[in-house]
């Protein structure tokens, strides 16, 4: 049976990942007002993680556990910044985007190591849905791809 911390990161996982699915599938359809939609719900992962890493500072838990809590805050907060508050189109330049899909991936893995240690079961879980998101990237360039051959 899962605690309540570990159904929050769980859940909190899945939105992650599905949310990012949605944006790379609606801007593959170029549906710009459904990504943005898409973005609310990860920003809105600051709140439960929160919870989870106040809770975590409580009880205690292993450093390593810490770490991927803040790194996961790190991409909430510079997604935050870039695409809601600063709105900077920083995705068209490659030395302000690779950062940011590093970050992004550091993020994804975090997600899929806390998830693992909850259990393996949720770990494939989140780990599935984690190739998910890469199958809506691919998806995501081909469309790109072949839109930009059409010009």
């Amino acid at each position: 049976m899962l605690n309540f911390d570990e159904w929050i990161i769980t859940i909190s996982a899945m939105i992650f990942f599905i949310s990012i699915i949605g944006v790379f599938i609606s801007e593959a359809k170029e549906k710009h007002t459904l990504t943005r939609r898409f973005g609310i719900p990860i920003l809105a992962l600051l709140i439960p993680m929160t919870f989870v890493f106040i809770y975590y500072l409580v009880i205690g838990q292993e450093l390593k556990i810490y770490i991927f809590i803040t790194l996961i805050f790190a991409y909430l907060i510079v997604e935050l910044f870039l695409d809601f508050i600063l709105k900077i189109e920083f995705r068209e330049k490659t030395s302000t985007h690779v950062p940011y899909i590093i970050l992004e991936y550091v993020a994804c893995f975090s997600f899929i190591f806390l998830a693992f240690g909850i259990n393996d079961i949720i770990g494939w879980v989140i780990s599935i849905c984690f190739w998910a998101m890469l199958v809506a990237l691919i998806y995501f360039i081909v469309t790109k791809k072949k839109k930009e051959r059409n010009y």
